[in-house]
């Protein structure tokens, strides 16, 4: 990819949107790109934590894989995010996997040049900080909803929450094995409560997509 290719997009994250052009040219640089195909896996848990990644297309999942090949999915990240950051600051082993959702090409920065980046531009820590904010509080969340709502109410409310995360508000790129994952359910219960949520009309489901029909009436699942 050109040099001043990599500079634009590296302005659509906001992590360096406000970086002087000189300085986001020097930046980009730095940076390559790779392209990772679905399903492709970035890195695996207790690898070794070299370089801090960003989302320019696609989507990547975030995921514990546990002892006997099942996962708890922790985060799905979109363009203009960026993972791998923990890794970075104290050198220590990826705490997860990252795996490519669908064809994705990200931007990929050296541990070192990152570092050395947020030295350079201390008020880019904010926006690392409020990343990191926003990770602490989606687990928060994530636990009270397994100690508080059921599985039909699970499935609900983060179909609801992946929606506006997306932006698109309805067309969700998503597997059943994936939803069951990160709601922290068995497969079986979740396809149970799918498959009452489409004979409703309230969702459609296709080949690795769920799509809400009726978000009022979904809303209306989540029971406290």
């Amino acid at each position: 990819m050109p040099e001043q290719r990599v500079a634009e997009n590296l302005r659509q994250l906001p992590l360096f949107s406000r970086l002087p052009e000189p300085e986001l040219a020097e930046l980009g640089e730095r940076v390559r790109t790779k392209s990772f195909r679905r399903g492709e896996t970035i890195f695996r848990k207790d690898d070794p934590g070299t370089h801090l990644y960003m989302v320019l297309d696609g989507a990547v999942k975030i995921a514990l894989p546990g002892e006997f090949g099942q996962e708890a999915l922790v985060a799905i990240m979109r363009p203009g995010e960026f993972f791998g950051e923990l890794a970075l600051f104290d050198r220590s082993p990826r705490s997860a996997s990252a795996t490519a959702l669908e064809d994705t090409r990200a931007a990929l920065l050296a541990g070192d040049d990152f570092l050395a980046y947020l030295e350079a531009h201390p008020a880019s820590f904010r926006v690392v900080l409020e990343t990191l904010a926003r990770t602490i509080r989606r687990l928060s969340d994530r636990v009270e909803d397994l100690i508080f709502l059921d599985v039909p109410s699970r499935v609900a409310k983060y179909l609801l929450d992946l929606a506006r995360s997306t932006g698109d508000g309805t067309e969700l790129t998503l597997t059943q094995d994936e939803l069951a994952a990160f709601i922290g359910a068995s497969r079986v219960s979740v396809n149970r409560v799918l498959g009452d949520l489409e004979r409703r009309e309230i969702i459609s489901i296709k080949r690795r997509h769920i799509a809400i029909k009726d978000a009022d009436r979904l809303g209306k699942e989540i029971r406290f």
